[in-house]
């Protein structure tokens, strides 16, 4: 359902949606994807239904995982105070109010705004009701107690004095929701009517929040490992973002997180822009603005979305730096791709390893003839060049090793491929082509064989005379190839596939381009008419 994530129409009924990461389906009695039907068709009754469902599945993911197991997170929960769950159901409405304004501002036909004026009006007078008569509340109200409950890990028995105190400002918050609406709509000025949510009782709650945080130190370095348990980023980021917080935390001379201010966010960018990096000269504002900072600002940002950080001080810092200026274009020119490509025909080096011979000879090739990204090609396995429906192709795929998109692709083979032979080559060798696992020293996740590969042959094309520090030796196929398609009038929409590019449009996300389809636009470009001889006579 558009603006609701994991919600889904089946039919009549609405259904609550969500994929099981493969190390967690243990927990999840095997499965891959947890479907629950929520019993209803309405969207409004299916929102409440769908925390619920949400919190369950995080509560066991979290538990699967690692992060927590069951017996910690019951050993957890706690008997809140009073001031507590005033402070949890102003949050709540907080973020329900600012939906409400949301769906308000798309509200352009007076008919539909009655309509749903009428409907949390009676919203408003079924809650009033509920709160009146206390313990039987209405279902929505049930909900979100039960709701708010799961979120802030509250142990409280259904006859507890709390649990009817809980039921009770839900109920009036409901009604402050309506009266909300209600002003959004007709374009009033805002009036709180519940001194309860008023913005002086949000002052308070945010100033006890930020004294709270004040008082126990939190770990920067801690709070990544958080963030990248949750989100999984490539093993590649979690090396160099634990680097690059690990230099914030010396630059500190601490390592907590609530003694940060963005004046120290402000001094540490200064410090890297101006001090540090070789002889000290400073880092491009480039490095420092994407890698440094983008470090420091998403961790500070998953603590604060989890209740950890009551602001991220890294927040408003930016690096205004100079556009950078290119001094030609990004892809190969001819001279340096045919260069690159009659010396993959010459003879390797006699202690050169037969897997990277291997990859001299046919990883430019191959990124010549695909654009694909270079170490998508150094995983490559012969078990990945496959046959589908008469067409040769080579599957790319997260099996093999990490893909920035993570999205598995298959793209056809350019005919002069198969003419050099590079079939016989992956029918020879089901495992990695262009390196051996078993053999090499080093390598992690966060900087595999795959990876050592792609850098040893940007080493030897600068050794071959392809020096210009303008144009990169590997990714410089990627920009070329996407010049000479166009060149060819590829179809935009293969070409991008092809590459595995981010759809432009949502409808061209539709779909699958058959390995037909994609051979054939292959087959315009032009093929790269090289020899040894080009070589000796440079």
């Amino acid at each position: 359902m558009k603006g609701h994530r994991y919600l889904y129409r089946r039919g009549e009924q609405l259904v609550f949606r969500r994929g099981v990461p493969e190390r967690a389906r243990g927990a999840f009695g095997g499965r891959r994807e947890v479907q629950t039907s929520l019993g209803t068709g309405s969207l409004a009754e299916a929102r409440h239904l769908l925390f619920r469902e949400l919190a369950k599945f995080e509560n066991l993911l979290s538990a699967a995982t690692g992060v927590r197991s069951p017996t910690e997170v019951l050993e957890r929960t706690h008997e809140p105070s009073v001031q507590e769950i005033e402070e949890g159901v102003r949050e709540w409405l907080a973020e329900r109010v600012g939906r409400l304004a949301q769906e308000a501002d798309t509200v352009d036909d007076e008919q539909r705004a009655g309509a749903l004026t009428r409907d949390y009006e009676a919203l408003a007078r079924s809650a009033a009701g509920g709160a009146r008569i206390g313990g039987e509340n209405v279902m929505m109200t049930d909900w979100i107690v039960e709701t708010l409950t799961e979120r802030f890990r509250w142990r409280i028995a259904a006859g507890n004095p709390l649990h009817r105190r809980l039921t009770k400002l839900v109920s009036r918050g409901q009604i402050e929701a309506a009266q909300r609406f209600q002003q959004e709509v007709n374009g009033d000025p805002v009036r709180v009517l519940d001194e309860t949510f008023s913005p002086e009782r949000y002052r308070l709650d945010e100033e006890r929040q930020r004294e709270r945080h004040s008082q126990t130190p939190i770990s920067i370095l801690a709070l990544f490992d958080g963030y990248a348990r949750e989100r999984e980023p490539a093993p590649a980021t979690v090396k160099a973002w634990r680097r690059q917080l690990s230099a914030f935390v010396a630059f500190s001379g601490h390592d907590d997180a609530t003694k940060v201010t963005p004046e120290d966010v402000i001094a540490w960018k200064d410090h890297l822009l101006h001090k540090a990096g070789k002889c000290g000269t400073g880092l491009s504002a480039k490095t420092v603005g994407e890698t440094y900072l983008s470090a420091l600002k998403t961790t500070f940002r998953w603590a604060v979305e989890n209740r950890r950080l009551a602001t991220n001080p890294a927040s408003t810092a930016r690096v205004r730096g100079a556009k950078r200026v290119h001094q030609r274009e990004r892809g190969l020119n001819n001279d340096e791709a045919r260069t690159i490509l009659a010396a993959t025909l010459t003879p390797p080096p006699p202690r050169l390893s037969p897997e990277r011979a291997l990859a001299r000879r046919w990883v430019p090739w191959l990124c010549a003839y695909t654009g694909a990204r270079v170490n998508e090609i150094t995983q490559l396995r012969g078990k990945d060049v496959v046959e589908v429906d008469g067409v040769w192709t080579i599957h790319i795929t997260p099996e093999a090793g990490r893909i920035k998109t993570s999205m598995a692709r298959t793209v056809a083979l350019h005919p002069h491929l198969i003419d050099q032979g590079f079939l016989d080559v992956a029918a020879a060798n089901p495992s990695y082509l262009f390196f051996n696992p078993g053999r090499q020293r080093g390598g992690s996740e966060g900087n595999p064989h795959s990876k050592k590969v792609g850098e040893y042959l940007a080493h030897w094309v600068r050794e071959i005379g392809v020096a210009d520090p303008n144009v990169q030796p590997n990714h410089g196929w990627r920009h070329r190839f996407k010049t000479v398609s166009r060149n060819v009038r590829m179809d935009p929409e293969v070409r991008d596939r092809i590459q595995g590019h981010a759809p432009r449009t949502e409808g061209e996300g539709y779909g699958d381009v058959s390995p037909a389809a994609m051979r054939r636009e292959i087959e315009l470009l032009p093929r790269y008419e090289v020899t040894a001889e080009f070589e000796a006579q440079r």
